[in-house]
């Protein structure tokens, strides 16, 4: 079940859960547009922190310092560069009155399983000594629960409704290749590139080309386009 509330979809019981936390929440499309914030967020910033909806900008509540790597996210994600797991950076946050707050700030992906490119979910969590209005005791239990879950939904990376695995390519020669080797085949025929490969799979570039390098060896292929063209040559033979 899903709700529409004329800035995006989110799905209904985890709108609710975002709506009573007290750490602020804001969510960018695959496009990198602003689709929706929580009551804690405007409240930070003193007015619609998602107004106006669906730009790609960096919105103006984040102090000047941090907008450019606002952005840098933003581009790394639409060109299939973001890092499955989440992030963590210390980023002011600029209210409308003028007031200066410091937040721990958590940007984790959301994969829907049909691109590169992800929808992220932004927490800002204000830094020790910040006031905080969380008196019910039930808010707390929430506030803990919510932080554990968006722990664990980093861990294993989030996705979106109506995910689709990746798909594993297939091909007698495949079972030459180690776990990681067809790990990087299976990114490979995603449409990523070494770069990309290695910020998903956490490990180094130079480990991705001595992967690569292996695979040529072990398949008897000359480049990563020859590679492509055997692999899904054989998917469509058969």
């Amino acid at each position: 079940m899903t709700a529409r509330n004329g800035m995006g979809t989110v799905v209904v019981p985890l709108q609710e859960l975002l709506e009573a936390m007290s750490d602020g929440v804001l969510i960018t499309d695959e496009n990198g547009r602003c689709t929706y914030s929580n009551p804690a967020l405007d409240d930070m910033v003193g007015g619609k922190a998602c107004d106006p909806a669906l730009t790609d900008d960096a919105p103006g509540w984040i102090s000047l310092p941090h907008q450019n790597e606002y952005r840098r996210f933003i581009t790394r994600s639409l060109n299939g560069r973001i890092p499955r797991r989440p992030q963590s950076v210390s980023w002011n946050l600029m209210s409308l009155s003028g007031d200066n707050i410091a937040t721990t700030t958590k940007i984790i992906p959301m994969h829907n399983g049909t691109g590169p490119s992800a929808a992220l979910l932004w927490i800002f969590s204000p830094a020790p000594g910040e006031v905080r209005m969380i008196q019910d005791p039930r808010r707390r239990e929430l506030e803990d629960a919510m932080r554990r879950i968006s722990d664990e939904l980093g861990r294993v990376g989030m996705a979106g409704a109506g995910a689709t695995p990746e798909p594993v390519p297939t091909h007698p020669d495949l079972d030459l290749l180690s776990r990681r080797e067809r790990d990087v085949v299976t990114q490979l025929l995603q449409g990523h590139r070494v770069v990309s490969i290695a910020e998903l799979l956490e490990v180094s570039e130079h480990t991705v080309r001595n992967h690569l390098k292996s695979i040529f060896r072990k398949l008897g292929v000359h480049s990563q386009a020859e590679l492509v063209d055997r692999l899904h040559s054989a998917s469509v033979a058969s």
